[in-house]
């Protein structure tokens, strides 16, 4: 069933599997060998949420990582799924907000929440791997710095605010080379999210067919060999390096 996102509209809510199809693939299947310690994650996860505000955490408590490792060679084409989601719906609506601030719609592209960014994020943070885990705690400090920040600056949830407010905020961890001192903690985990993320928008279809990505397609027949574009381009690349084209190509 939609979810409604941030503006009260209906936002497209990708299926687990598919979800979970973008995960194993930013990881790849070496990375999904080694678990985590789940009770540490989750101390670490709680401490960054809770650590805004004195009664706890401003988007709700998340529920704690559960089940258990799928393994090292994931079934892509029709995955088991071992695990439960754990992100609250305020989390998920400000992930949803966060996303279409940094990737927002534009002619001929969806809005990152419009692909589903949020789903993947909270299948990701809810994985017991590793690597996973950073961005569980990454993400759930920047949300709730997010949210903090906009109720101390308007007194509105993040998700209310303006996109002006919402790129105030951002700007003082979003730029390497001018984050505001005493933020390197917030603006690392705003570059873990924005790296999830972009990942999750250039899996999905509609980014996909954007940029011409073919990936692997059956054939029939004799292989018919390179283009003469793709010739060309080889050709002039090896002639950058005073090479010749190989013969047979």
């Amino acid at each position: 069933m939609p979810r409604e996102n941030h503006d009260g509209e209906s936002l497209r809510t990708v299926s687990r599997r598919t979800a979970f199809k973008w995960v194993a693939a930013s990881l790849g299947s070496s990375s999904l060998i080694a678990a985590w310690n789940w009770a540490g994650a989750d101390e670490d996860a709680a401490a960054a949420s809770a650590q805004t505000s004195a009664s706890g955490p401003l988007l709700d408590t998340p529920q704690p990582i559960n089940g258990r490792p799928y393994g090292g060679d994931p079934t892509i084409m029709a995955p088991e799924i071992t695990w439960e989601l754990t992100m609250t719906p305020r989390q998920l609506q400000l992930a949803a907000a966060l996303s279409d601030v940094v990737l927002p719609a534009q002619p001929g592209l969806p809005s990152g929440s419009s692909v589903g960014i949020p789903q993947f994020l909270d299948e990701w943070v809810s994985s017991p791997y590793e690597r996973t885990q950073k961005g569980r705690s990454d993400c759930f400090l920047l949300y709730e710095w997010l949210e903090r920040e906009s109720r101390a600056r308007s007194d509105m949830p993040f998700v209310e605010s303006a996109l002006a407010a919402q790129q105030l905020l951002l700007d003082r961890i979003a730029w390497r080379d001018r984050v505001e001192p005493g933020l390197e903690m917030e603006a690392e985990a705003f570059d873990t999210f924005r790296s999830l993320a972009v990942s999750a928008y250039f899996a999905s279809q509609e980014a996909t067919d954007w940029i011409g990505y073919v990936g692997n397609k059956p054939g029939s027949g004799d292989y018919p060999g390179p283009t003469e574009e793709a010739l060309e381009h080889l050709r002039s690349v090896l002639a950058s390096l005073d090479l010749d084209l190989p013969e047979g190509l």
